[in-house]
Formats: structure tokens, sequence, C-alpha cells
């Protein structure tokens, strides 16, 4: 069996903490949960200072109000489209 990387680990402690859930993460990544435990227990710090990096954290996502408000906007501009084409539409 091969070792997994040091990326792959980090990699499956963000999952963890995305979710929440070491066993979601177990079964997304085919692997037990024991050995996430173990990787949890050493730490993403630790596995970034072995790999000789420093992966920075996700960046934070927006709130809900700032999505609605950026989909809303989006909306708005497609109906202005959709209501130009019907007039050019009924025009001929």
């Amino acid at each position: 069996m091969m070792p997994y990387s040091l990326i792959f680990k980090i990699e499956v402690l963000r999952y963890v903490e995305k979710v929440g859930s070491v066993a979601k993460a177990a079964h997304k990544f085919r692997m037990h949960p024991s050995t996430i435990y173990s990787w949890k227990y050493i730490g993403i710090q630790e596995f970034q200072n072995r790999a000789g990096t420093v992966i920075l954290p996700p960046p934070m996502a927006e709130n809900n109000s700032q999505k609605l408000e950026k989909r809303l906007h989006f909306l708005e501009k497609e109906n202005a489209v959709l209501r130009e084409a019907t007039k050019l539409y009924l025009s001929y």
C-alpha cells in the first residue's frame, strides 16, 4: 500500500472541517475513519510544516445576503433583456 501524500492528507482534513464529519470524509475518500482521526490528531498545521509549504485556507464564502443580491442583480438584467427581445419580436 502506498502512503498518502501530505497534500492529500491536508485536503481530507480541510474537507472534514468543511462538512464537520469524519464519517462523510471517510466515505467520500474511501478510507477508514480511524485513519482520518489519526490525521486530525496530528493536525493540518503539522502536515503543512512537513510539506514545507503553507497552504492558505480556502477563501471565506460570501454570506447568504451577498449571494442573493448578486442573484437578484443577474435576474434583473436577464428580465430587461427578455423584455427588449419581446418588444422586438412583437413589433414584427
